[in-house]
């Protein structure tokens, strides 16, 4: 919901923009009001990511998590030395 919020408002921002840009005027109170609830929405979509545990799933996705690694390779590899079997 707070993404949608997001988007919407970048893009009622560029409308704002874009269109006034054939006209021979400095950023307007549309435009200035626009850019704040841009601001504001982002910031509400980073609150939000943290209260989530956006944090954590951050810091996973950069830094890994070392046991979860080992763990996947043990799987893979299978036990290390002789099996016994065979002969």
């Amino acid at each position: 919901m707070a993404f949608a919020l997001v988007l919407a408002a970048f893009a009622a921002r560029a409308w704002v923009v874009e269109t006034n840009r054939g006209r021979l005027t400095t950023a307007g109170s549309a435009q200035r009001g626009l850019t704040a609830a841009v601001v504001g929405s982002v910031a509400l979509l980073l609150v939000m990511m943290v209260f989530n545990g956006g944090t954590t799933l951050a810091d996973l996705l950069i830094n890994g998590d070392p046991s979860a690694v080992q763990e996947a390779q043990d799987q893979v590899q299978g036990p290390v030395g002789p099996t016994g079997e065979g002969g």
